[in-house]
């Protein structure tokens, strides 16, 4: 074919002869092409020329713009090969270094070439780089929380060796009590320890002269805690090391960093220096250093003062920590727990029936929800980077079919397979890496802002940053998408042979491609399925968590904790008066509605105590005997929280301690113990070990006993007169069934700490009535910090409720790429078959029938995805369980509504493909071809 000028329509610049430009350039590279590789090449220019001027540009820059791609093509690697070896005084290189120099300029002009296309398609490149960019950032930020929160090591030394003890008993669905100390006691002296520590929870108030009296977060530790930790003081020596585990008369305290640099500005001399905490005087023996609050946002660290042997086994109160000795596992250290386990319940069996210890790994316990809960998040957003991932591989795809006669071009001038790789990869890694640096500055500027904005309390999430780590995870992904961008379309184009094509000129054998293409889709709707079906489960958690019966109707009552300091009221008379005085100047104060307050709150467990009935034989054996929990609440306890009497009587402030002892039970308490007569009236004989009418008492013990001497004689039983049965309120964690509860009234049965629950017209009222009320019945005891009811219940579900916004967002974005994907495969699918169906419409088919094809072809790809997604899910049924709350990670319901949602999402997708494939016109579709 004869190509020498020819005038164009645009304007009467002459165009040059292409297959002459193409041989004279080729005879000054010193290459010998065929006349067939010549002329492909011409047509190739020829074909670049005319789209420029298509595109509105001069004759000019058609030129300039076709002479750029001969110039960069394989001709200029040779024509500067060639002007190397014609110097004079040039040596001949040596082979290895040429063929790095060869794969430098190879990876260096597929580069410049690559960003050449992007330059000329932006908005195909700004897709791309989008999805990929919104994706890692998603995934970064994510993987720099789970890296700080999960995988970074606790900051204490050999942190994987430490564990801590919690009790469990089967028979009354308890797998994380408190311990009991003299139980630990025990269990401390397994080999399998190298040491232990144990601590409780008092309340405490902090009153430092000139400064107002606070609340502290504190326990009381044995003395070898930190220790056991392997973190030692910042300032002063702190507890003895190697010392005692307590010390009866030596009040002393460890106080945090923060406490010291808020309230005492830091003083180097705080060291000795006198705090009064309830009244006593402790001595200040350290500070503690800077974000050590261990075991959970404390401030004041109090050295124990009595002996932890001299307590009862079936007080369970006490938490505790454990570091395994040098080489025990933590399966070892399980057995030997477990085997002493069995031998204290049949020893004392009437403490220890039922009860066993079970061994956590530290982290696992601080982390609690957080653990399970971040790893199915990072999985969440691992399976939205892999449907971005897809849906850019299906534009990759579809755009590389479209340069099919490019490539021919390629092939036909001499590019070997492995140039034509090196050209797809090049084009690959520039959109991968422009994508990963826009994820990883995104997750860079994102998560100091969802650090300062979380509304619960992760542990260890305030050191989460984008880290080496974040930056090598980036990486990582840059790899991957690099390598499977660039992998995907090249394999594609060599399998298909294009030059065969290119010479048949059919364009309609796209079997292959749409397979592939198929195949992505499917993937994408089997991950977006995962993900809704996740997130469904998530919003049904959340929704029987919220809708759980607690039994009371409070989401506006005004709570606070009062702790009475020992000093001023270390009687049963003043603390019960204080109490009074307090509420009753509560209820006083305009727009309080009600007042009243507890030991406890709803969803707290109260103190289990055994309890006989008057006229009933006593159990057989003691461990036999009936338990229930025990709370101590004033007048207006209940009406207050919205709670009604089934039958009976609440308490009144006529039931003062010289009264009849009276109490009042819940339904649990009368279905379990009194079905079978009338509960009113009925009297329950109660002697409550250790528990004093102070609640101090708790822990305050006897003398020891010097050896040899008999025990004392237990206490007589008081009697308590049954005058009420309140309806069931929830005193059991959520998950757990309302146990039965027998409930004292303040007046007779006072605790110093005290929650004052306040039901008042606004939230402004009812703070006043506590501030005003405290300061005229207890000047100077300070309050807790005061959350409504809806608040507090709202903290405990706070977790799940986070979740499923986070991973409903994952879906939804999910759902939108999964049907971006679908119409994307089938707009592409039509047009390829543009010619199959135009045959099929001249041969009689309606354009419903058309219609209907590609409809059904599309529900089976969909309803294939489904069934793939629905199998994921079951593979990741065991992570999904541990953060869903009463339901099955299999629930068919989830399933059902998320594949419903899905189905209707990539059908509406499916849609404009299948109405334009009714629309074909057979003449121009023919005629196309």
């Amino acid at each position: 074919m004869k190509r020498d000028t020819r005038v164009t329509a645009r304007d009467s610049a002459p165009v040059p002869c292409w297959r002459h430009l193409v041989a004279q350039h080729a005879r000054r590279a010193g290459a010998d092409l065929p006349p067939a590789t010549v002329e492909e090449l011409a047509l190739h220019l020829e074909d670049i020329h005319a789209a420029v001027l298509e595109e509105g540009g001069s004759v000019v820059e058609a030129r300039a713009r076709t002479m750029q791609a001969l110039e960069e093509s394989t001709l200029s690697v040779l024509r500067r090969h060639a002007r190397r070896s014609q110097r004079p005084h040039a040596r001949e290189a040596d082979d290895t270094a040429r063929a790095a120099e060869e794969r430098s300029l190879h990876v260096s002009s597929a580069i410049r070439t690559a960003l050449r296309q992007f330059r000329h398609h932006p908005g195909f490149a700004a897709v791309v780089v989008l999805v990929l960019g919104i994706g890692t950032a998603a995934a970064a930020t994510v993987f720099s929380v789970v890296d700080s929160v999960v995988l970074r090591p606790l900051p204490y030394r050999l942190p994987d060796r430490l564990v801590t003890l919690w009790d469990t008993n089967s028979e009354k669905g308890l797998a994380h009590d408190p311990i009991s100390p003299v139980n630990f006691m025990d269990y401390r002296a397994l080999p399998v320890f190298e040491s232990a520590a144990a601590w409780w929870r008092p309340s405490l108030n902090l009153i430092d002269p000139g400064l107002d009296p606070v609340r502290v977060n504190a326990i009381e530790t044995s003395g070898n805690l930190f220790e056991v930790l392997g973190v030692g003081p910042q300032v002063g020596a702190g507890f003895p090391v190697g010392g005692p585990l307590f010390v009866r008369n030596q009040p002393t305290i460890v106080i945090s960093h923060r406490l010291w640099r808020t309230r005492y500005s830091a003083d180097p001399s705080i060291v000795g220096r006198q705090l009064n905490l309830d009244g006593t005087a402790h001595t200040v023996a350290g500070v503690m250093p800077a974000g050590f609050h261990y075991p959970d946002d404390i401030d004041v660290w109090q050295l124990l003062r009595w002996d932890l042997t001299e307590h009862s086994r079936a007080a369970h109160f006490m938490e505790a920590v454990a570091r395994l000795a040098e080489g025990a596992t933590l399966w070892q250290a399980q057995s030997a727990v477990d085997a002493l386990g069995l031998r204290l319940q049949e020893q004392f069996a009437s403490t220890n029936r039922g009860w066993g210890t079970r061994l956590i790994p530290l982290l696992d316990e601080q982390l609690g929800y957080y653990r399970p809960a971040l790893m199915v998040l990072f999985g969440a957003v691992a399976l939205l980077l892999l449907i971005g991932c897809l849906n850019v591989a299906s534009l990759l795809l579809t755009r590389a079919l479209s340069r099919e006669r490019e490539m021919a071009v390629r092939i036909a001038v001499g590019a070997s397979p492995r140039q034509l790789v090196a050209q797809l990869f090049a084009e690959s890694l520039v959109l991968s890496a422009a994508g990963a640096a826009l994820g990883i500055a995104a997750a860079a500027m994102l998560l100091p802002i969802l650090v300062n904005i979380m509304p619960v309390s992760i542990p260890r999430l305030e050191e989460a940053g984008v880290n080496l780590r974040a930056l090598g995870f980036g990486l990582m992904v840059l790899v991957a998408t690099t390598t499977f961008f660039g992998l995907l379309p090249a394999l594609l184009f060599l399998k298909r042979q294009v030059t065969t094509e290119l010479k048949t000129g059919e364009r309609g054998s796209s079997r292959g491609p749409r397979r592939i293409y198929s195949i992505l889709v499917a993937g994408e709707v089997a991950l977006a399925c995962a993900l809704l079906v996740s997130s469904t489960l998530l919003v049904r958690t959340v929704n029987r968590m919220t809708s759980t019966p607690t039994g009371v109707d409070a989401d506006d009552v005004l709570t606070a904790s009062v702790q009475l300091p020992n000093g001023a009221y270390n009687r049963w008379r003043i603390v019960s008066d204080t109490h009074a005085a307090i509420i009753d100047q509560i209820r006083r104060h305009p727009g309080v509605v009600a007042a009243g307050g507890g030991n406890f709150l709803p969803l707290e467990v109260g103190w289990r105590v055994p309890f006989g009935m008057l006229g009933e034989p006593g159990p057989a054996r003691p461990e036999e005997a009936p338990q229930a929990q025990i709370h101590s609440v004033s007048e207006g306890y209940f009406e207050s929280l919205g709670v009604s009497m089934a039958s009976g009587r609440s308490f009144t402030n006529l039931d003062t301690p010289d009264a009849t002892p009276v109490v009042v039970v819940n339904e649990r308490f009368v279905r379990q113990y009194l079905a079978k007569g009338p509960a009113v009236g009925q009297v329950l004989l109660i002697t409550a070990t250790n528990i004093g009418p102070l609640g101090a008492n708790l822990f305050r013990l006897r003398p020891p006993r010097p050896a040899g001497t008999p025990p004392p004689p237990p206490l007589p039983p008081t009697r308590f007169e049954i005058v009420g049965i309140v309806r069931d309120v929830r005193n059991a964690p959520l998950g757990q069934e309302v146990e039965p509860a027998i409930y004292f009234t303040t007046r007779q049965f006072p605790f110093q700490e005290l929650f004052l629950t306040i039901r008042a017209v606004d939230r402004a009222s009812a703070l006043s009535a506590l501030q005003r009320g405290l300061e005229a019945a207890a000047p100077g005891v300070p309050y807790g910090t005061p959350q409504t009811w809806g608040g507090r219940f709202a903290k405990r579900t706070a977790e799940p409720r986070l979740l499923m916004t986070v991973l409903t967002a994952f879906a939804a974005l999910a759902a939108l790429l999964a049907a971006l994907g679908i119409y994307g495969l089938f707009s592409w699918s039509v047009a390829l078959r543009q010619r199959e169906l135009a045959i099929r419409l001249t041969l009689g088919a309606s354009p419903a029938s058309v219609g209907r094809l590609v409809l059904g072809q599309s529900v089976l790809l969909i309803a294939a995805g489904l069934v793939a997604g629905i199998l994921l899910i079951r593979g990741a049924e065991g992570a999904l369980a541990s953060v869903v709350f009463e339901v099955s990670p299999t629930d068919p319901g989830a399933a059902a509504i998320a594949s419903g949602l899905l189905l209707v999402a990539a059908l509406a997708a499916c849609i404009p493909p299948a109405l334009r494939a009714m629309r074909v016109d057979p003449v121009e579709g023919l005629r196309a071809e």
